[in-house]
């Protein structure tokens, strides 16, 4: 599946963004070749795939309808890990260890990502996801009920130069934007799985675009959909100021 592929490419640049935050303020205290800096890769290796993991199985799940998709899901799950251990071992090499710490600390992480890779796509066997029952979320239901078109929210002309500083610029009035769109006549028009959809799909948005260092690809991930959505939905308003801003953050 086009999108299962996409979610690793994704995780690849979000988990090796997120280490390289790790090294820079290691770095910045001195700390760089520590036992923390090498416990905090392992943490974020372990988190990152879970939830990209995770995410993944619900694609798969929304896409098809049953839990079926075992094999491709699992091999997804292999390709994840493959990227996060190139990504992980190539900046463990450049913390500054001598001796077996380095190698060790790779075969806890490697082995870590195994037990976590069967456990969740035994879960997912089993009709769970992590702790909750699989089930369709409420924006592809909305999606299908707008469209007539599985998964066809439509693309908005987001770019993929993510800016930091046009983050740093941009971000408050992407808050603002979400806020103005969910206390809108547009969204108080909307049936309550139609609102549902668009306030599940704000939330993340909004959660990232108030982090100092947003998860750029789920920023961007997401950011698209609720754009789309809001289109769908016949917000305009509110699609056409969240397109604008998230063109200016990514070049759209």
């Amino acid at each position: 599946m086009r999108g299962l592929e996409q979610r690793v490419a994704d995780l690849k640049q979000s988990n090796g963004h997120g280490l390289e935050v790790i090294m820079r303020q290691a770095a910045a205290v001195g700390r760089l070749a520590s036992g923390n800096t090498l416990q905090q890769f392992t943490d974020a290796c372990l988190a990152d795939f879970e939830r990209a993991y995770l995410d993944a199985q619900q694609f798969a799940f929304n896409l098809t309808g049953n839990n079926e998709a075992v094999q491709q899901v699992d091999e997804c799950a292999q390709m994840m890990i493959n990227a996060i251990m190139e990504d992980v071992t190539d900046r463990s090499k450049r913390l500054g260890f001598d001796g077996t710490i380095i190698p060790s600390q790779l075969n806890v992480i490697h082995h870590g990502l195994i037990d976590k890779r069967k456990r969740l796509t035994d879960d997912f066997q089993h009709g769970m996801r992590g702790s909750e029952r699989l089930k369709k979320d409420s924006l592809v239901s909305v999606i299908n009920t707008q469209t007539n078109s599985p998964g066809a929210v439509q693309q908005v002309g987001i770019g993929d130069n993510f800016s930091q500083n046009a983050f740093a610029k941009n971000h408050q009035e992407l808050i603002n934007a979400i806020d103005r769109a969910l206390s809108s006549r547009e969204f108080a028009s909307l049936n309550p799985d139609q609102q549902e959809a668009f306030g599940d799909t704000a939330a993340v948005v909004r959660e990232e675009a108030a982090k100092a260092e947003p998860d750029v690809s789920k920023l961007k991930r997401w950011g698209t959909r609720l754009g789309g959505l809001a289109k769908d939905l016949g917000m305009n308003v509110a699609a056409a100021e969240i397109v604008e801003l998230l063109g200016s953050i990514f070049g759209g």
